[in-house]
């Protein structure tokens, strides 16, 4: 079983890992530049397409992508009621192939505020 990263934990690495991969080359700044584009809001909120990319980096059964778009959807005010609902989705779509991600992702939301789970009084 793989353990759940820190959400501090998690956006160290991932920034330091983009840095190393930006200096391989222009063409990763490109393409982070068409990923971000994609993501600014249009006709879609930026909540909706957070909630889009969650879904299918649970199809792609990218973990790493799911923790990011988990901590998108809280930046950008998106439910855990919400992004449950994604997530069934995504289950529903991939099958139970997903179940293992999909227990890691909820053990990642759990740490996230604005998506962890309340605690009772």
């Amino acid at each position: 079983m793989t353990n759940v990263p820190a959400p501090d934990e998690f956006r160290h690495s991932r920034a330091k890992g983009n840095d190393a991969l930006r200096a391989t080359g222009p063409v990763v700044e490109s393409f982070f530049a068409l990923d971000g584009a994609a993501y600014e809001p249009g006709a879609l909120s930026k909540g909706v397409k957070e909630l889009m990319g969650l879904v299918i980096s649970v199809t792609k059964d990218c973990e790493e992508c799911v923790y990011y778009h988990l901590e998108q959807c809280a930046q950008e005010g998106v439910g855990r009621d919400q992004v449950l609902e994604a997530l069934h989705i995504a289950m529903v779509g991939s099958g139970s192939v997903t179940v293992p991600l999909l227990r890691r992702a909820i053990a990642f939301m759990d740490q996230v505020p604005g998506l962890a789970e309340p605690t009772s009084p």
